[in-house]
């Protein structure tokens, strides 16, 4: 890597006229302009945007594609470049290089409930029309037996402690209890 690859942070945009045309005007936080820092960009480079945490969110072999406001860009050398980056927020510029993302527990949490969540719904959405007969005195006995079990998932769902999710690891291993078969 012969040349200094260049990184650009914070981006703001400020609105402006040209000639009777609204125009947005997005500099960096040293106030260096996007469009005339452009030219300065090598053409056999990997350009990617990074939000503050260093979370990849786009990238570009062609500068002019890429739109910074509200992130920074860096320049990365295509031999630098890992294998399978993707913009999906699992990678990270730590101002140097592109990294995996690591999770944080607060994040492997989040997901354990947001799990929990989507399990609760679908199984609010199985059965409302059950309570709804049985709350109506005209649910049958089938039913009502479908849907006892389902209430008792319900509760099984509800216990998880997913406080105890730290990584991926335990993340995999929560025991999501098995759905009624009703």
């Amino acid at each position: 890597m012969g040349e200094q690859m260049i990184i650009m942070k914070n981006f703001t945009a400020k609105n402006g006229d040209i000639n009777g045309l609204s125009v947005s005007f997005a500099t960096d936080e040293n106030g260096v302009d996007w469009y005339e820092s452009q030219k300065k960009f090598q053409s056999d480079t990997l350009k990617i945007i990074f939000n503050n945490e260093g979370v990849i969110v786009s990238m570009s072999h062609d500068v002019s594609a890429l739109w910074p406001v509200g992130n920074s860009v860096a320049e990365v050398a295509l031999e630098e470049v890992p294998t399978g980056l993707s913009i999906n927020g699992e990678w990270v510029f730590d101002s140097q290089k592109i990294l995996p993302r690591t999770t944080t527990l607060d994040e492997w949490q989040a997901r354990a409930e947001s799990m929990r969540q989507s399990l609760l719904k679908e199984a609010g959405d199985v059965t409302t029309d059950w309570r709804t007969e049985l709350q109506l005195g005209i649910l049958s006995d089938e039913d009502k037996s479908t849907l006892t079990e389902w209430m008792g998932y319900i509760k099984s769902v509800k216990k998880i402690d997913v406080s105890l999710v730290e990584d991926e690891a335990t993340f995999d291993k929560v025991a999501w209890p098995e759905k009624p078969k009703g």
